[in-house]
C-alpha cells in the first residue's frame, strides 16, 4: 500500500514543506507554527491556519520568491531536520519508572493499539471535531507518537464536519455545513501499488457500501479516515460521512456501523493486526460484532467462545455520567440492518438486541451502545476518579451479584497535550528558567517546582502578553461577526472598544449543554453590572460554545447569553465569541486570568479545557466535578459549592451561584488588584506558580497514555 495525496506544487527547494504540512507535528513545535505564519501572514489568518490550503493559495510566483530566500530554505531545512530527527528518537515505549522500577517496554514487545473514536480533534484544518471528546482523542493520538506506542487511530472523514455556528437576528443558533475539499485538508488517500484507492465494503440492507481510506498523520501515529463519499454508492449512503452527529437517527445509525464494523474491516485490508481495540466511548461499539463474526468464521467458535476469547482485548473508556449521552438505538430501526446478518453470529434475533440491553432492568426495545460495550470489554473506565465512582454505581446492573464498590470499572483521568495548547510567551519563560526540553520532561515533578524561581515580574508579563493577544483576536473577530448581524456602528465601536489588556479577563467557554449552566453566572445580573462596570478594578468576560443542533435547552442558553451581552450596561465587558473552534479555544486558554467552570455535579465526566489554562498561568474557578476534585488545592484555583449532592437542582443552582458571586466579589477581584509598589500583585503570581507546578505535571496526556499502556494495553 502507499499514500497518494494531491499535494500542493512547491519549487525543489521548499519540497520539505510538505512532509510539514501532511504531518501534524508541526502543530506541537513552535518553530514550525511560526514557519507557516511568516510564508504569508495574512493569508495563514485567512486559510485558519491550515498548512495545505496556504501553500494551495499561494501564487507561483510567491512560491519561487519564497524559494530563492536563503533565510527561508535554511529555517526550512532546519525544521524539517529536526522534524526527522524527533520522529526517530521514538524507538522505545518507556514505562513510568515510578511505577514498575525502571523497565522499558520496547516496540517489538508493546501491543499494536487501535483506537476508535467517533471525533478527533487534531486541528482546526481537520475539522472532524466537535468539543472535549475529539479534543481529547485527538492529544490522545499525540502522547501516543510521543512516547513511541504503536499506535493507530480510526475515525470518520466528515466532508462538511460540525457545523459553523451563525445567529438569527432573535439570537437563535444557526447552523451552516460547508463542504470540505479532501485536496485541501492535511490528509492521504491509501491507494493499492497499482494507484487505485483502497476501499473495505459494509453490508447494508440491499445493497453494499465501499469505503475508501484516507489516512492523516500524527507524528509517528496514524489515523485512518473513512470515507463514504464515493460515486458507486447509493446518494443517502454518499451521505453516510457528511455531518459529525448526523440529528436524523438512521444516518446516525449506519455511521457507527460503518465506524465499528468498516473500521475493523480497513485495518484488516492494510494488514494492521491490534492486539488492544480502545473503544473512545460507545459510538465504535459495533467492532466487537465484527470481530466476533471474523472469529467464529476463522475457528469455527461459537458465539459465547468467541466473545470469551475477544473480552481480554478489547478496552472501553466511557466518557458521561447522564444516561441521556449513552447512545441509544430503537430495535425497529435497527432490525432491517442486522437481523439479516444474525446467522453468522449464530443469534436470534431476542439474544442479539439483549446484547444492547441493561441486566435487569425491563426490556424497553432500545438498544443501548454502551451495553454492547461492556459486554465485550475485559477493561472499563471512566475519565476521572470521581467519574469512575459516578459510574460503578450507573452501571451496578451489569453485574447484578457485586456490590458498587467491586463493580470492574476503574478510571483514567484525563489530560492534555500541553506542548499544544501553551502560548509563546509562556513556552519562553519554561525554556529559560526551566528547561529547555521541558516538553518532554512534562512529567517532571522536580522541574516544575522550579517555577518558583522564576521572578514574577517575567511571569507576569508574560500572562499580560498572552492576555493581550487574545484581546486582539477577540477584537479582530467580534467585528466581523457583528457587521455580519448587521448592528449599528456606534454599537458595534462600544461592544468592543471597552475591552482592557489590563483588566482581569474571565473565560467560559464550552458546548452549551444545559448541565453546564453558562448563565450561572447572570442569575445575580445587579451584582455582575456592579463587579464588571469598576472602573478601578475592571473585569471582562469572553464566552464562547455552539450547541448541539437538536439540543434547543443548548441554543436556549446561548439565546439568554447573548440577551444579556446585549445590555448597554454591559457593552464592552460580556462578548460572546462565535463559531467555537480549536483556533478560538487555544487563545482562550492561553489568555485568560481565570477559567470558569460551572457544570451540575456530577455531570461532568472530566472536563479538559481548565487543564489546558492552568500551565498558560491561568487560575480555575469551578464547582468540584470531574477533573477538579483531583486537581483543586486552596493555592491554585477556588471551588463553587459543596459538590455532589441529592438535593433538586434549583436549590443546588440558586447555592452555586451565590457562591459564584461571593467568591468574584470577596476573593478574585480584590486579590488580582492587589499590587505592589512594583504594580505586581504577588499573591495572584504565588497562586499562578501553584497552579502550574501542581497541575501540568499530573494532568497530561503522557501520564494518560502510559497509565492506559500500564493497566489495559500490557
Amino acid at each position: 500500500m502507499k499514500t497518494y495525496g494531491h499535494a500542493p506544487w512547491v519549487p525543489e527547494a521548499l519540497e520539505p514543506v510538505l512532509d510539514l504540512a501532511y504531518n501534524f507535528w508541526w502543530n506541537t513545535d513552535a518553530q514550525a507554527r511560526r514557519f507557516f505564519s511568516r510564508l504569508a501572514p495574512g493569508l495563514w489568518n485567512e486559510v485558519n491556519h491550515n498548512p495545505i490550503l496556504l501553500l494551495r493559495s499561494l501564487t507561483k510566483d510567491q512560491k519561487m520568491a519564497l524559494s530563492v530566500q536563503k533565510e527561508i530554505c535554511d529555517e526550512l531545512r532546519e525544521i524539517h531536520d529536526h522534524m526527522g530527527q524527533d520522529l526517530e528518537e521514538g524507538g522505545r515505549f518507556k514505562l513510568n519508572p515510578t511505577v514498575r522500577g525502571t523497565s522499558d517496554l520496547s516496540i517489538e514487545q508493546a501491543p499494536m493499539v487501535a483506537y476508535f473514536s467517533a471525533e478527533f480533534g487534531m486541528h482546526q484544518s481537520l475539522p472532524i471535531y466537535s468539543g472535549g471528546l475529539g479534543i481529547l482523542a485527538g492529544d490522545h493520538v499525540r502522547s501516543a507518537s510521543d512516547l513511541g506506542l504503536p499506535f493507530v487511530g480510526v475515525g470518520l472523514l466528515y466532508r462538511q464536519g460540525y457545523f459553523h455556528q451563525r445567529f438569527s437576528l432573535d439570537n437563535w443558533q444557526l447552523e451552516h455545513f460547508d463542504e470540505h475539499g479532501c485536496h485541501n485538508l492535511p490528509i492521504k488517500q491509501i491507494e493499492h501499488d497499482d494507484g487505485t484507492p483502497l476501499k473495505v465494503t459494509v453490508r447494508l440492507p440491499n445493497r453494499e457500501v465501499k469505503l475508501r481510506v484516507w489516512v492523516a498523520q500524527v507524528g509517528r501515529s496514524s489515523l485512518l479516515l473513512l470515507d463514504s463519499y464515493l460515486k458507486e454508492n447509493w446518494h443517502e449512503d454518499r451521505n453516510i460521512t457528511s455531518k459529525l452527529y448526523d440529528s436524523d437517527r438512521d444516518t446516525r445509525l449506519r455511521q457507527e456501523i460503518v465506524l465499528g464494523v468498516g473500521g475493523v474491516r480497513a485495518l484488516s485490508a492494510l494488514n494492521i493486526k491490534p492486539q488492544r481495540f480502545h473503544m473512545n466511548e460507545g459510538h465504535s461499539a459495533f467492532l466487537v460484532l465484527e470481530r466476533c463474526a471474523s472469529l467464529m468464521e476463522e475457528e469455527g467458535l461459537s458465539f459465547p467462545d468467541a466473545q470469551e476469547r475477544l473480552r481480554p482485548s478489547n478496552v472501553f473508556t466511557t466518557h458521561t455520567p447522564v444516561s441521556a449521552g449513552h447512545e441509544v438505538f430503537r430495535r425497529e430501526l435497527m432490525e432491517p440492518y442486522f437481523v439479516p446478518q444474525l446467522e453468522k453470529l449464530q443469534l436470534s434475533a431476542d439474544e442479539f438486541f439483549e446484547l444492547g440491553h441493561r441486566t435487569g432492568t425491563e426490556a424497553n426495545g432500545d438498544f443501548e451502545m454502551t451495553s454492547l460495550a461492556i459486554r465485550f470489554s475485559g477493561s472499563i473506565n471512566g475519565v476521572s476518579k470521581l467519574h469512575g465512582e459516578v459510574s460503578r454505581r450507573q452501571w451496578n446492573c451489569m453485574w447484578p451479584e457485586s456490590s458498587e464498590e467491586n463493580v470492574p470499572i476503574g478510571h483514567v483521568t484525563n489530560g492534555i497535550h500541553t506542548g499544544v495548547w501553551v502560548g509563546p510567551e509562556m513556552r519562553r519563560v519554561f525554556s529559560h528558567y526551566l528547561s529547555p526540553d521541558w516538553v518532554s520532561r512534562i512529567e517532571d515533578r522536580d522541574m516544575w517546582d522550579k517555577i518558583d524561581d522564576v521572578p514574577a515580574d517575567d511571569l507576569w508579563e508574560a500572562r499580560r502578553r498572552q492576555r493581550v493577544r487574545l484581546l486582539d483576536e477577540v477584537v479582530r473577530r467580534a467585528e466581523q461577526q457583528l457587521i455580519l448581524r448587521n448592528v449599528e456602528r456606534n454599537t458595534l465601536v462600544g461592544r468592543i472598544t471597552g475591552l482592557d489588556s489590563n483588566a482581569l479577563t474571565i473565560g467560559f467557554a464550552r458546548r452549551f449543554a444545559t448541565y453546564k449552566r453558562a448563565t450561572l453566572l447572570f442569575r445575580h445580573i445587579d451584582r455582575l453590572k456592579a463587579l464588571l462596570g469598576n472602573s478601578e478594578r475592571p473585569v471582562q468576560i469572553i464566552l464562547a460554545g455552539k450547541a448541539h443542533p437538536a439540543d434547543d435547552g443548548g441554543k436556549k442558553l446561548l439565546q439568554e447569553v447573548i440577551e444579556f451581552t446585549n445590555d448597554s450596561d454591559l457593552f464592552g465587558r460580556v462578548v460572546l465569541l462565535e463559531d467555537y473552534d480549536i483556533g478560538v479555544a487555544r487563545r482562550l486558554v492561553q489568555g485568560c486570568d481565570v477559567w470558569l467552570n460551572t457544570p451540575r455535579p456530577p455531570k461532568e465526566a472530566s472536563g479538559t479545557s481548565g487543564m489546558k489554562v492552568c500551565p498558560n498561568g491561568g487560575l480555575t474557578l469551578s464547582t468540584k466535578d470531574g477533573w477538579w476534585v483531583e486537581g483543586a488545592s486552596p493555592l491554585n484555583g477556588w471551588t463553587i459549592g459543596e459538590g455532589w449532592s441529592e438535593r433538586p437542582e434549583e436549590e443546588i443552582d440558586a447555592e452555586d451561584a451565590e457562591s459564584l458571586m461571593s467568591i468574584l466579589e470577596n476573593e478574585i477581584v480584590p486579590l488580582f488588584y492587589d499590587r505592589d509598589e512594583n504594580g505586581l500583585p504577588q499573591n495572584w503570581i504565588d497562586r499562578m506558580r501553584n497552579s502550574i507546578k501542581t497541575v501540568t505535571p499530573y494532568f497530561t496526556t503522557q501520564r494518560m497514555v502510559r497509565e492506559y499502556a500500564e493497566k489495559y494495553y500490557r
